[in-house]
């Protein structure tokens, strides 16, 4: 069980939603400009060639959004659980600051450290 009070889970999950609501408006964004790019023609190869570039970086950043949204889900799961702000790895509460920073964290500092460590840190993850 998380050593969280009632006010800092409010405010964590005040800081979910802010998170949320920012990811969803700036990925409308990302979808308005990928169309408007999209309707414009390549008029030589360089154009087309950096259409494709566009395209892949809009890609990537797409996913990124979708695995920021997951993680939000994931941590809005591990509420209704009571298991949120427990680290996955050792049991021990996560430190409240760390959530303030990070409120997705699945791990301790420590433990997301060796984890790190052992498997690689994918790009987002702290």
């Amino acid at each position: 069980m998380s050593d969280l009070t009632k006010e800092q889970l409010s405010s964590l999950v005040t800081l979910l939603d802010g998170r949320e609501q920012r990811i969803r408006g700036q990925m409308d964004a990302a979808a308005v400009s990928r169309t408007v790019s999209a309707e414009r023609e390549a008029s030589d190869d360089a154009e087309l060639a950096e259409h494709g570039t566009e395209e892949r970086m809009d890609d990537a950043v797409a996913e990124h959004y979708r695995m920021e949204l997951a993680d939000i889900a994931v941590a809005r799961k591990r509420i209704a659980r009571l298991s949120y702000g427990v680290c996955l790895d050792c049991g021990e509460p996560i430190p409240y600051p760390r959530l303030q920073a990070y409120p997705t964290a699945k791990r301790c500092t420590p433990c997301q450290r060796k984890h790190e460590h052992m498997f690689g840190a994918p790009s987002g993850m702290r």
